[in-house]
């Protein structure tokens, strides 16, 4: 689709995977993960609109946005979202289950802010704080953002100078609108979907909390959750071995099970 930046990794034959980042971000945010993830899968990332070098809309909905990454991915594919990308993962997973293998959300939360009934997510306060200083000082902000993401993980300065160079690169053209979709409810979505599932949290997470896991959990028993112990927002990057192998272990359960039922 004109406008969102997507490009592919890897070999064809190989089972696909599509990476969907998070908030603020680009697709920038898994090149160290590349070469490691293309000897098992066939990877398309997708700069998120309104990010990265994607275009996008001040009247984007998360609706929208799922219908624009869904249309330039044209096989069945295991999708992986991280925080934002995992909210849009469930989208694409309810609006278009035929294209959804498995689904492997990371840091990412149903509902990103608290409601009534659903305590583990960010506070309300917070959240709108967190807008209100993006309007005013989008610079500060984002490198406030920055320090979020890592806050209690381990490896924090090479993440750190790795996050920063990303932002500082992704020149995002629509903050506040995407920051907006972070107030979505997919929870409905989420216990709904008939795919696959896989989320993984990070223990010392500073922007999902860890009481996340269990919620989710309840939510659907048959999803399966793990989490990194001394892992905060970016787990794929403090402990990339770990994740690559739960990331494998995980799609060749799943796929198997396609196998024998195929």
């Amino acid at each position: 689709m004109k406008g969102i930046y997507h490009e592919s990794f890897g070999s064809p034959e190989k089972p696909a995977l599509v990476l969907l980042h998070g908030w603020g971000m680009s697709s920038a945010i898994w090149s160290s993960l590349l070469p490691a993830l293309t000897q098992s899968f066939y990877v398309t990332v997708i700069d998120l609109p309104g990010l990265g070098r994607s275009q996008g809309s001040d009247d984007i909905t998360l609706e929208s946005m799922a219908l624009q990454v869904a249309a330039v991915v044209e096989q069945p594919a295991c999708w992986l979202g991280w925080s934002l990308g995992g909210m849009l993962a469930i989208q694409v997973a309810a609006l278009f289950p035929e294209k959804v293998t498995g689904l492997i959300s990371v840091a990412s939360n149903p509902c990103f802010v608290q409601k009534e009934g659903w305590s583990s997510a960010m506070d309300a306060a917070v959240y709108r704080q967190f807008k209100a200083a993006l309007a005013a000082s989008p610079d500060k902000t984002l490198a406030r953002f920055a320090m979020l993401q890592i806050q209690g993980g381990e490896a924090a300065k090479a993440i750190l100078k790795q996050v920063k160079t990303v932002l500082d690169s992704s020149k995002p053209s629509h903050l506040m609108s995407t920051l907006a979709l972070l107030d979505n409810d997919l929870r409905a979505a989420l216990s709904q979907l008939s795919c696959p599932v896989l989320h993984i949290y990070g223990e010392v997470d500073g922007l999902v909390p860890v009481s996340t896991l269990s919620a989710v959990s309840a939510m659907n028993p048959q999803h399966q959750v793990v989490c990194f112990k001394g892992a905060g927002h970016l787990p794929f990057l403090s402990s990339p071995e770990a994740f690559l192998q739960t990331l494998q272990a995980f799609t060749q359960t799943f796929m198997q099970t396609q196998n024998k039922n195929g």
